[in-house]
């Protein structure tokens, strides 16, 4: 074989019902050594969330984060989570972006707000504040947008008991818990109501927002009933790739903004061996990588059944946290002991990254999964299911390796990128390429910021004085 020839219910609706199992303490988590006995130490950790009625409201929780190597230790160790300040930029040596072939759509509007008397207004509405990719994505477009041009006012939360105050504290904004009234007020002081994740005919079809957006983070089903339960309220759609837009917005004008991600995330504070050493790895081993939650549509454990049909020069390192983590545990002590870790971590993820020697991802349904982009960025190459945006972005045997997703196809591409090493560096650097020109929180940001402005310039005219209020 020539390795250079080319050869569902929705992730959101998943993710808020694997949130929704959650422990009271959703990061008590350890990392886990695949023998047996348990270590653990947790520290509780206060921080004070708004409530919409202005009533500060403070959470503790346990926040934990280790490593667990498969030679027999369960043990958790605890370190706090630091708020960083983070940044980035991506060839195009594949195809031209969605948010490129789109862009035509801006019009004038960079010039005709390049310098407005006053920034746009936003406030931000969602279901929930966890460790997520649409948490990730509000907070990297909250740090890099201009403020002089384009300023967050507050994040609301919706679904109460949904917020993790260590995550909204990353946020660099207020953020509200609070429903009906709370996203009413805020729909009156706001001139652009940004949104994902919920349905908002029933609350503000006779209290529109000046100008309203809906994001739309997925392609499945339940994003297309959110974007129908919208179209009394939101004015435009941005969804993150060509596929979402394809599949879920049918009935609202849709721009296609792909996410990026902000490389401060992706720092290291230790050498790969050193990271490798600690997690229980050879210098020789082959290591596969899984970056994010374990729930259900991302389908993990197929990574551990594909690394149990490899020689055992083959491990796993899983970093990550969700509901299904007792569960792939228990699967891979049975399935792999010896050839596994579990890690829990929020930033320098580059420590692991750079520990991995491909990185995977096998969902069956995604929006614009991070983990792409922040492999890219880190040089590591992947093997990936055409979902989502996948197919905008990868080319397959060129920056990463498609497959069907079964365990025996993630085998034969690990097994095919650990045979030919040459080619493996070749596409993670023509990875790395494209998420350079490509990928980064910053073009993002800008993207967002010149739609908004010029969403605003169409109804209203030029931004000047007070936020413009009226009810439909």
């Amino acid at each position: 074989m020539n390795p250079y020839s080319t050869a569902y219910s929705d992730f959101e609706k998943y993710a808020l019902r694997d949130r929704g199992q959650a422990p009271a303490s959703p990061y008590n988590g350890a990392t886990a050594m695949s023998s047996g006995v348990a270590m653990s130490s947790a520290f509780g950790m206060r921080s004070a969330v708004a409530m919409s009625s202005a009533v500060a409201m403070s959470s503790a929780f346990g926040m934990s984060s280790g490593v667990a190597m498969s030679s027999g230790v369960l043990a958790e160790m605890t370190s706090e989570s630091s708020a960083a300040a983070w940044a980035m930029s991506s060839s195009a040596t594949l195809r031209e972006p969605a948010a490129a072939r789109v862009s035509s759509a801006y019009g004038s509007c960079s010039e005709a707000a390049e310098s407005p008397d006053r920034p746009l207004r936003v406030i931000h509405v969602g279901p929930s504040m966890f460790r997520g990719g649409a948490e990730q994505w509000l907070a990297d477009l909250v740090r890099f947008l201009d403020r002089r041009r384009t300023q967050v006012l507050k994040a609301i939360v919706t679904v109460p008991h949904q917020v993790d105050p260590q995550m909204a504290a990353t946020l660099g904004v207020p953020v509200e818990v609070g429903q009906r009234e709370a996203v009413r007020q805020a729909a009156r002081e706001c001139d652009v109501l940004l949104c994902w994740g919920l349905a908002l005919n029933e609350w503000l079809s006779d209290q529109r927002p000046p100008l309203c957006v809906f994001v739309a983070h997925g392609e499945g089903d339940w994003t297309t009933w959110l974007v129908e339960n919208n179209n009394r309220v939101a004015d435009h759609v941005v969804a993150v790739g060509e596929s979402a837009r394809q599949r879920a917005c049918h009935i609202l004008p849709t721009t296609v903004i792909w996410n990026g991600v902000d490389s401060a995330r992706l720092g290291h504070t230790r050498s790969r061996q050193d990271v490798r050493e600690s997690l229980g790895f050879q210098a020789d081993d082959f290591v596969l990588g899984y970056v994010g939650r374990f729930s259900p549509e991302k389908r993990p454990q197929v990574l551990i059944e594909a690394v149990a049909g490899l020689p055992r020069a083959f491990k796993l390192l899983m970093v990550g946290w969700g509901s299904q983590r007792t569960a792939l545990l228990e699967q891979a002590n049975a399935r792999i002991p010896g050839r596994y870790a579990f890690v829990t971590a929020w930033e320098y993820l580059g420590d692991y990254y750079q520990a991995m020697d491909a990185v995977c991802l096998v969902s069956d349904q995604e929006g614009f999964p991070l983990v792409t982009m922040e492999a890219m960025l880190c040089g590591r190459p992947l093997i990936v299911t055409a979902v989502g945006c996948v197919p905008e972005i990868i080319r397959d045997r060129i920056n990463g390796v498609v497959v069907s997703g079964d365990p025996p196809s993630v085998s034969a591409a690990a097994d095919l990128l650990r045979r030919h090493p040459d080619w493996a560096r070749g596409l993670a650097e023509e990875g790395k390429r494209f998420a350079d020109t490509h990928g980064h929180a910053v073009r993002m940001a800008r993207d967002y910021e010149r739609l908004l402005h010029r969403l605003w310039a169409e109804k209203h005219g030029p931004l000047n004085g007070a936020p413009c209020h009226h009810a439909v």
